[in-house]
């Protein structure tokens, strides 16, 4: 006997799968410098599009991955005020079997302008202790925060690091085991001391403090199209003038900030959607 098939199901069975685009993410407010000592080689992993989730970023000293007992001092992005520190566990990440994430070391500094870094997997008693950090403690750009490692879920010792904006400043929500942060927004970092002033997956960088621009060459910017979800940025100590067929897509991310001045010439097109971003202002991390 024949069974009949009920055509709503095989309505629902029938809807085709839709392509998801990239997230766009905004460009961060502040200036950041790359969260290694100076002078450290620094490779990178994952950005905000290949990390999962996305947002996030993973690097580690020399690229080489290391180990726990290699000594890569981790320091502050930005100025700001230790707001979170877990550095107690010594779960290593091949070690750990099941809610690895849970035992994650990890901490959270909010800066002046509303944003907020993370620094993750760090060793044991590497912040409270070899760093000698407390919470409600400020501490300035390039300052020791901790040594890179892999405590909790991680793969490979490596630093997790990542920028954040609450949507409610007043009532920052971040869980006590993991040290994850709800209910804010993803930023790309804006980063001195680098040409192009962010990070990409794949990128060998060497740390260094930030200090005035990284050129004192003007930046003239025309006939160019940033399709999507294209990042620019330029940190730049002359003038950046703009002029025609200049265009910035509806998912591309852009920040300009020059020492001296900005002009946007006609023809500028910044379509609805994209995140633009420019600003006069010196290059160095943004005092508190």
């Amino acid at each position: 006997m024949k069974k009949k098939i009920n055509s709503s199901i095989l309505a629902i069975c029938l809807i085709p799968v839709m392509a998801i685009a990239q997230p766009q993410f905004e460009m961060s407010r502040n200036i950041y410098r790359v969260p290694y000592a100076a002078g450290t080689d620094v490779h990178i992993t994952n950005d905000h599009f290949t990390h999962s989730p996305v947002g996030r970023y993973d690097m580690s000293g020399n690229g080489n991955g290391g180990s726990c007992t290699t000594n890569y001092p981790i320091v502050a992005a930005a100025a700001g005020y230790v707001r979170r520190i877990q550095d107690g566990f010594d779960v290593h990440g091949p070690d750990c079997t099941q809610n690895c994430s849970d035992y994650n070391n990890y901490l959270w500094i909010e800066h002046a302008n509303g944003e907020w870094t993370k620094y993750s997997h760090m060793r044991r008693n590497s912040s409270a202790v070899s760093a000698g950090l407390t919470v409600g403690e400020f501490v300035n750009a390039g300052q020791l925060v901790g040594y890179e490692c892999e405590i909790g879920a991680a793969s490979g010792p490596h630093l997790h690091f990542e920028v954040r904006h609450p949507n409610n400043p007043g009532n920052v929500q971040i869980s006590t085991a993991g040290g994850f942060m709800s209910d804010a927004d993803h930023r790309i970092p804006v980063i001195c001391g680098q040409s192009k002033n962010y990070w990409e997956a794949g990128d060998d960088i060497t740390s260094a403090a930030c200090s005035a621009c990284n050129t004192a060459v003007s930046l003239f910017m025309s006939n160019q199209t940033f399709g999507a979800n294209k990042v620019y940025a330029r940190l730049v100590g002359g003038a950046i003038t703009t002029s025609a067929n200049l265009t910035f897509s509806s998912t591309s991310s852009t920040m300009l900030q020059s020492s001296t001045g900005i002009t946007f010439g006609p023809g500028l097109t910044i379509t609805q959607g994209a995140y633009f971003n420019a600003g006069i202002g010196v290059c160095a991390t943004t005092p508190y």
